[in-house]
């Protein structure tokens, strides 16, 4: 038996009640633990034989160990530092937490206008002008009648543009100073200051700042090394210098020139880097039919089209071509029938198709080839799939084998271009861009998960170097680009790879980016668009400035978290990189989308560190977008974004270590001297605590004396025994001493 300092009476004290609190009744405790009560043994004396009644703040920060993936952020004390060096690994992302490793280490959320793709450095993109006007609305099938191939012809850069019923060669502004002038009999020559220019005849010029008789939209008849000439019916004016000088500009030679209501649209085109090739329906014989063209793509339309062939009895309804692997792959849908031709560059007749697909309605979107096969792409409704004809040899003769299926879409996902590059396949559909892998043996298709889901179809694909630029619009309204860099895959085996908005032209009206191509063999983007049937404006061709900057553009970080839901408060925000040049606005975005304006680094503010005032109070987690602004002066010129750094402090509520000092005797007396207790109550007290520390489980506090009632975990247990065993009694009791830690 144990036995109490004052006397020895039994008395059960009973079981917590299941709800974990303990309620005085008879007896008046001092404070609870888990339903257990106890009475505080708090003394003053010395102190080596003294027990305090201790509350303190519990410890809430501790050094971590360096394995983040930004070096040194983590290990540090007091601020909690979040910084970003690079965007290059492209948009996407919504938390930036870098411990997630490649998957949102030098990502963001979005960005306009600026080019991110050169590692540790954020520049404005060039800017974009419309170049010519394009007239054809998107087909009731949702095909596009608007594309743009990329062509050379002796030292002319271009793109082949076909819009409807027209085919122009559009290519970047030639502009030439006029010195002189004459007309005679109806033909205006005008004399240019180079010498010798490269305008050629069939080229469509705009005349400006000579007089009224000159100026307007002509095309050029013929040419010198220093003139150009063109029709105008007009009073003869004998020769004259121009002075000031005036200005001769052409961006359009007409190529293909068909007439609504009296011809029929040019239905597909393509070219081999010599000739383009084109199908439409003509009058020949009395009766309308296929009729098949070539011309050399140096000609004008002042040249005769070259006809390879007509198709007798075969009207077509839709059509599809292109030129891979040195012959002409040619969809030809009637009413009634729905092939797939192969065609040598010198056919004189349609022949029989490689294969005929049994759905009629089935629309063929495009065609394109790799190592090992060629690939036509299309739907039938809903349900979309690209087809592949691998290449046999009979009688020494290269020949497509029938069709199969390579590749089938969920329904609702409509296949409009496929592009091969770099060993992968592009696939642009109405729900964004794919990529897949291509088989070198038997070419296979395997694709990947949306790299990007777009608002706009994926209608067309360019690629330089190590980048894949996608014709689907910025956003829901803006015509433009996107850019993939298909060099970097963001995870291995992913088929996901950086992107990022790219050239970009605003508008008012949504037209729907049709098409992109580079002129010839530069690096100058072009694109098309389309306007769509609720668009009052036409779309147009636009090209890429090779020096003048977009007026800003801004790139969005992830939310920083700092891998925690807990609150935290954010308090200062720097960037680097260089803002001699334009300008760099701050601003923070609250989980609601509502952003504040924290500082404008420019040259003479610099890039100090900003204090974060807004949003006001604690957060889980902020945004921060950085808009680049071009400079006032030079406008080719824009600031640099190197990076940016942010410091926060942990605003979880704090914790409360409180260390309680209670009697542990079998038999006890509370202040008013009733006695409680029973032989081997103490050790059983002791043994329910230390599980309940085991266990780690959290249990309420009571504290009779202030009324305070808390959750919290028992963190250690210190029993000191006080009493000796005694003639018939184990003398187990003592002072047992709990810390504990609040919880909420």
């Amino acid at each position: 038996m144990a036995r109490d300092l004052t006397d020895d009476i039994p008395l059960n004290v009973g079981n917590p009640g299941t709800s974990g609190f303990w309620t005085n009744s008879a007896e008046d405790y001092d404070v609870a633990i888990g339903g257990m009560p106890f009475i505080l043994a708090i003394s003053d004396g010395l102190a080596s034989n003294r027990n305090l009644y201790v509350r303190q703040t519990a410890p809430y920060k501790k050094d971590q160990f360096d394995s983040s993936a930004e070096p040194g952020e983590q290990s540090l004390t007091g601020w909690w530092i979040r910084s970003q060096s690079s965007f290059h690994k492209g948009a996407g992302i919504r938390f930036y937490d870098p411990s997630s490793g490649e998957t949102s280490t030098h990502r963001y959320v979005d960005s306009q206008g600026v080019d991110t793709f050169t590692a540790g450095q954020v520049t404005l993109l060039n800017t974009v002008y419309e170049n010519h006007e394009c007239l054809t609305a998107l087909a009731s099938n949702g095909k596009p009648q608007q594309h743009v191939r990329s062509i050379k012809y002796g030292t002319t850069d271009a793109v082949l543009l076909h819009d409807g019923y027209d085919v122009d060669k559009v290519y970047p502004p030639i502009t030439y100073s006029i010195t002189n002038k004459i007309l005679t009999t109806n033909v205006a020559t005008l004399t240019t200051s180079t010498n010798p220019h490269t305008f050629t005849v069939g080229m469509t010029v705009d005349v400006s700042g000579v007089d009224a008789t000159f100026n307007g939209s002509y095309t050029i008849t013929a040419v010198t090394a220093t003139t150009f000439s063109y029709a105008k019916t007009a009073t003869n004016v004998p020769t004259a210098a121009v002075s000031p000088v005036g200005t001769a500009t052409s961006t359009l030679t007409h190529f293909i020139d068909y007439n609504s209501g009296t011809d029929e649209a040019v239905y597909a085109i393509c070219d081999d880097g010599t000739y383009a090739y084109w199908v439409t329906n003509t009058i020949q014989g009395g009766s309308n039919k296929l009729h098949m063209y070539k011309k050399l793509l140096s000609a004008t339309a002042l040249d005769a089209n070259t006809t390879m062939f007509y198709a007798t009895g075969t009207l077509m309804v839709d059509a599809a071509m292109e030129y891979v692997k040195d012959r002409i792959i040619l969809n030809v849908r009637t009413a009634s029938t729905n092939g797939i031709f192969e065609l040598s560059p010198v056919a004189s007749a349609l022949g029989t198709a490689v294969y005929n697909n049994p759905n009629t309605n089935y629309v063929y979107t495009n065609i394109a080839a790799s190592g090992a096969a060629i690939y036509t792409a299309g739907y039938s409704g809903i349900l979309s799939t690209i087809q592949k004809y691998t290449l046999s040899a009979t009688a020494n003769i290269t020949a497509l084998s029938a069709a199969s299926v390579a590749a089938e879409f969920p329904p609702g996902e409509i296949v409009h271009k496929i592009f091969y590059y770099l060993g992968y396949m592009a696939i642009g559909t109405n729900k964004g861009i794919r990529i897949a892998v291509v088989n070198d043996q038997d070419g296979s298709l395997g694709y990947g998960p949306l790299v990007v889901e777009t608002t706009q179809p994926t209608y067309d694909f360019a690629a330089r170097d190590r980048f894949l630029y996608c014709a689907s619009g910025i956003g829901a309204l803006d015509a433009g680009v996107i850019k993939i860099d298909l060099s970097d895959e963001i995870t291995s085996n992913s088929l996901r790879f950086p992107y990022a908005s790219d050239l970009q032209y605003t508008q008012t009206e949504v037209h729907h980016t049709t098409g992109c191509a580079f002129f010839g063999s530069s690096s100058v983007l072009a694109f098309c668009t389309a306007r769509n049937s609720t668009a009052a404006t036409n779309g147009h061709v636009y090209r890429e400035d090779t020096t003048s900057k977009v007026a800003s553009g801004y790139v969005t970080t992830g939310a920083i978290r700092f891998g925690t839901l807990e609150p935290k408060n954010y308090k200062f925000v720097r960037a680097r990189g260089d803002f001699s040049k334009g300008s760099m606005d701050i601003q923070s975005i609250a989980a609601s989308g509502d952003s504040y304006n924290i500082i404008t680094y420019n040259s003479s503010v610099g890039s100090p560190e900003a204090a974060t005032t807004q949003p006001e109070g604690s957060q889980e987690f902020i945004s921060f977008k950085f808009t680049l602004a071009k400079d006032t002066t030079t406008a080719t010129s824009g600031p640099t974004f190197k990076g940016y750094q942010i410091k926060a402090l942990p605003a979880t509520k704090r914790q409360r270590s409180i260390e309680v000092p209670v009697w542990c005797y079998d038999v006890e007396s509370d202040r008013y001297n009733v006695q409680i207790g029973y032989e081997g109550r103490a050790w059983e007290r002791i043994q329910t605590l230390e599980n309940i520390e085991a266990l780690g489980d959290i249990v309420n506090y009571q504290d009779f004396t202030t009324g305070e009632r808390v959750q919290v975990l028992i963190e250690t247990i210190n029993f000191e025994r006080r009493t000796p065993p005694d003639r018939n009694y184990d003398g187990f009791g003592g002072i047992l001493t709990l810390t504990l830690r609040t919880v909420l």
